[in-house]
């Protein structure tokens, strides 16, 4: 029984590392991008780093860019005569 238990300890760490491992990965993949798209919208670079936050940074990320004041004026809609 008690090996058993272990077993079960060692597969969940393992699946908890891979998990993370992919989190990472995914996170370091859209970092770059979103990196270049703060700087271009007039914001620090440093935010893209929300993307390593569990769950919730890509929301994040998003919701600053959507939300937010672009200052550079790319993120502006233009007028309908125009």
């Amino acid at each position: 029984m008690i090996t058993v238990i272990g077993w079960l300890i060692g597969l969940s760490m393992f699946a908890l590392m891979v998990v993370l491992f992919v989190h990472v990965l995914f996170a370091l993949l859209l970092i770059v991008p979103s990196w270049r798209i703060f700087e271009r919208a007039g914001y620090s670079g440093l935010l893209s780093l929300f993307h390593l936050v569990p769950v919730i940074g890509p929301f994040i990320v998003m919701a600053i860019l959507a939300f937010g004041d672009w200052s550079s004026g790319e993120g502006r809609s233009k007028p309908a005569g125009s």
